[in-house]
């Protein structure tokens, strides 16, 4: 708890940074301070080009993420477009996230008949606890399936949809998955036919 309010803390004094400098920014252009203004003002363009980034709010930033997330996760790099996200984060960090993407025919094609790499060596020991399985999830992991696909209150339309596809896919042949269950438990899975890698992260 004391970790998430001094995340909060650090953000609150940053936005009041922020505010600070652009200020400054007024008074210098006013000024007539025409060299230093424009120094500054691509210091902040930079400086705010590299936090939206890596807050994923730039655009494109998220599918460079999702890229560099299923090559660590596959051992393949492709490009996939957003479908489908939900996020619903406490302050403490703890919360539910799912990003459903969608990857092209020649992606979904590897994928059908994919490498013996991609079972024996994916995702790598850091990332998963099991490497890429068929479906359907087998018996004694279904408490993880269940677990990835909650149903809480208050939780109506397309997340609840979403669920109820994701364990329709899990439970019956074509796709793979594969998990990590520790402090928090992550989930994925890749559907070739519906083209489709999907991954989930929840921690309750």
């Amino acid at each position: 708890m004391e970790f998430y309010l001094l995340i909060l803390i650090i953000l609150i004094g940053l936005l009041i940074g922020l505010l600070v400098w652009v200020i400054r920014l007024f008074r210098l252009y006013k000024k007539g301070k025409k060299k230093s203004f424009a120094i500054q003002v691509s210091i902040l363009t930079v400086l705010l080009v590299f936090i939206t980034w890596e807050l994923q709010i730039f655009p494109l930033s998220k599918n460079f993420h999702i890229k560099g997330r299923t090559t660590e996760l596959t051992g393949k790099k492709f490009w996939s477009w957003e479908e489908f996200n939900y996020e619903d984060i406490s302050v403490r960090g703890e919360g539910y996230s799912l990003d459903i993407y969608k990857f092209n025919e020649e992606t979904a094609d590897y994928f059908r008949n994919p490498s013996h790499e991609f079972f024996d060596i994916y995702p790598k020991n850091e990332l998963a606890d099991i490497k890429w399985t068929k479906t359907p999830v087998k018996e004694d992991e279904q408490r993880i399936l269940e677990f990835v696909t909650p149903n809480y209150g208050g939780w109506e339309g397309e997340i609840v949809e979403q669920q109820k596809i994701i364990r329709t896919i899990a439970n019956q042949p074509g796709a793979y998955y594969s998990y990590q269950d520790e402090w928090s438990t992550n989930f994925y899975l890749i559907v070739p036919e519906k083209q489709l890698v999907i991954l989930i992260n929840h921690n309750m």
